[in-house]
């Protein structure tokens, strides 16, 4: 990773706005055209840069997942069931 270098277009790439990156580099003495991701992880102050900076670098990946499982539930009125992925089951009915 300290060798990795990155620009500020990778940052953006990365998601972060245009601004917010230029807010960020403005806090060195000259901005460079590139910078290895161990020296811009230095200038992040909170974990929301640190996340675009190492998206920027490939260290992580930024996005959402989703996925499916198992569930018990009860059933309407007299019975209960197990369910499966979308929640649907059956219902063992009481004779009274």
């Amino acid at each position: 990773m300290a060798g990795r270098l990155i620009t500020r277009d990778d940052v953006i790439r990365a998601g972060a706005c245009r601004a917010g990156v230029d807010k960020w580099l403005v806090r060195l003495p000259q901005i460079p055209t590139a910078l290895t991701a161990t020296a811009a992880l230095r200038l992040c102050r909170d974990d929301d840069e640190r996340a675009y900076v190492k998206a920027a670098a490939g260290l992580v990946g930024r996005g959402d997942g989703y996925g499916c499982g198992d569930g018990d539930g009860y059933g309407r009125g007299d019975g209960d069931g197990d369910g499966y992925g979308d929640g649907y089951g059956e219902s063992t009915e009481i004779d009274e």
